[in-house]
């Protein structure tokens, strides 16, 4: 099976040193972790995921969600990096580093 690799860097701002409080929660394609903050290496095979990243705060729910649907290219590396933003507002998911496609060749027509 052709695989790609992933690393989310799971972040925020230390300022809001009440996010040391609580551990975020990944999911890939609808599976659920309690991660870290921090970065974390994933793989995955080639094809659309959904990734989100939330936390929970003073109840359960999915605080700060963010969100991206990526399509992964096999034997490729990919950085993705979640930020929340002011609480109770969408968390923010974005691609940082991804496969540069081949440049496009321009052919003459006869």
């Amino acid at each position: 099976m052709d695989t790609a690799h992933v690393e989310i860097d799971l972040g925020f701002f230390r300022l809001v040193w009440m996010l040391f409080l609580v551990r975020p929660r990944l999911s890939i394609d609808g599976v659920v972790e309690t991660r870290r903050w921090g970065k974390h290496e994933v793989t995955l095979p080639a094809g659309r995921h959904v990734i989100e990243a939330w936390f929970p705060y003073l109840w359960p729910g999915k605080v700060c969600r963010g969100s991206i649907t990526i399509e992964l290219v096999a034997d490729k590396s990919y950085k993705l990096r979640y930020r929340p933003t002011w609480l109770f507002v969408s968390g923010k998911m974005t691609v940082v580093e991804q496969v540069m496609l081949p440049a496009a060749t321009v052919r003459q027509l006869p």
